[in-house]
């Protein structure tokens, strides 16, 4: 068993004393350059030192150790001179993400399709236009079946893509287009960084894909990056923010009906984390309400992430009933959710609402104290792939969490084990595939 958690950490990437003496003056130097701070200038280490630490035979090392070991591996000096139990040591095994293999390959390819896209770009032939447009929709389809960190990279190529063809063209409806293409790009990446546990760069890329959909005189892109901004803003604890997001988000045309009830689907959940009921029961109403013909090029034709249909509608809208605390009601929407999820031919789906309505199932459950049916309710969620575990999600299950340390389960056996499933499930969430130092989300009692 790894002696502390610096230890388990340092097993985990292979690291001797030398690979490490070189990441950790290569933070070092960063954080000089960030901060000005001469201590982080050439700091030394000895081997004795590093054996020490991962033996756990010190006490908390002075500046600027533990700032730079946080920034290596995301966590504070106390964490990770902390014990590290087998259990511990397992799951940062697991935690290994899959990610940034055969990096070498993957960052060629996207330079030699850069590179051939900016020489066809000099004259934007329309065959190189509509290859972005279908590899943006494509992409954009493809969300259900592709986890978030491998959904980015490509996304940031298209982006990147969209880029170099702005620069290489005035012509005014290229450029609308091509404006879009970057705008939803945005957006889709986003996404991805919200599942992915860093809150910062969700809204800044959220903001840009607003921006981008200005420009572009976009109702429906403008409409829902507001809409997701609403989101990010009661994830993040300030739903009077929200509120007035939807708000705005509500005064662009074009919006179709999928558009609006994807609207209201999050005004329920803004409404509900500010306690207003009446307002938030409105709202759902309002999101399952009948559909009309009236449809639009993001929603209903781009559709995939940018879609909502009613499995969807139905998911979002049981966790807003959770959070007024409507058992019953949530329970109802969250089994119309799976229902209508399992009755699709295709099984759509099936990774991104799916878990989310489970677990919203389970939730209910919990408030009327059906203990084993919240337990057969979570299974298949916690056998999620680790990639799949997104910060939404992961903060469904945490809420569960905290549900079974209420005194109705204190003394159940199958309680302590859920919660125990849970902690494992949550430590390797697909958050962490992040880099160490990278923004890491708090998880909450937020949903996506």
């Amino acid at each position: 068993m790894s002696s502390n958690l610096f230890d388990a950490l340092v097993a985990r990437e292979g690291m001797d004393f030398r690979t490490f003496r070189a990441e950790y003056r290569r933070v070092a130097s960063e954080l000089y350059r960030d901060t000005g701070d001469l201590a982080f200038k050439n700091p030394t280490l000895t081997d004795k030192s590093f054996q020490r630490w991962r033996s756990g035979d010190v006490t908390r090392p002075h500046h600027p150790t533990p700032a730079i070991l946080k920034s290596m591996f995301g966590r504070p000096m106390h964490e990770l001179l902390a014990p590290c139990t087998d259990e511990q040591v397992g799951a940062l095994q697991a935690a290994q993400a899959p990610v940034l293999d055969e990096r070498e390959l993957a960052m060629t390819a996207r330079d030699a399709r850069a590179h051939a896209a900016e020489a066809a770009s000099q004259l934007l032939p329309d065959l190189s236009l509509d290859q972005l447009e279908d590899d943006l929709v494509r992409l954009v389809r493809s969300t259900s079946s592709r986890p978030p960190h491998v959904v980015f990279t490509q996304a940031k190529e298209l982006l990147d893509l969209a880029k170099v063809m702005l620069d290489r063209t005035q012509v005014l409806s290229q450029r609308g287009l091509l404006f879009l293409v970057a705008g939803q790009a945005s957006a889709l990446l986003a996404a991805c960084a919200f599942d992915l546990g860093s809150m910062p760069n969700a809204f800044e890329l959220t903001r840009a894909a607003a921006l981008y959909g200005q420009v572009a005189e976009n109702g429906p892109l403008q409409a829902y990056s507001h809409g997701y901004l609403a989101v990010l803003y009661y994830w993040n604890g300030n739903p009077a923010q929200a509120v007035r997001q939807i708000e705005q988000a509500q005064t662009f045309h074009g919006v179709g009906a999928t558009g609006a009830a994807r609207l209201a689907a999050i005004a329920a959940r803004a409404y509900a984390h500010l306690g207003r009921a009446d307002e938030s029961h409105a709202a759902i109403q309002r999101s399952v309400a009948d559909r009309t013909s009236a449809a639009d090029d993001l929603h209903d034709g781009v559709a995939g992430e940018f879609s909502f249909n009613l499995e969807r509608v139905a998911m979002s809208n049981s966790a807003s009933l959770l959070l007024l605390r409507d058992g019953a009601g949530a329970e109802a929407s969250a089994r119309q959710s799976l229902e209508l999820i399992a009755a699709r031919s295709e099984g759509a789906l099936p990774l991104v609402v799916a878990p989310q309505a489970s677990a919203d199932l389970a939730a209910a459950l919990l408030m009327r104290n059906d203990l084993d049916g919240a337990a057969d309710a979570l299974r298949p969620v916690l056998s999620m792939p680790r990639e799949w575990r997104g910060a939404g999600l992961a903060s469904r299950v945490n809420a569960i969490r905290a549900e079974l340390a209420s005194p109705a389960f204190r003394n159940a056996r199958l309680a302590r084990d859920l919660a125990e499933q849970i902690d494992d499930f949550t430590l390797v969430a697909a958050p962490q595939v992040l880099q160490p130092g990278a923004v890491r989300l708090a998880l909450d009692d937020g949903n996506r």
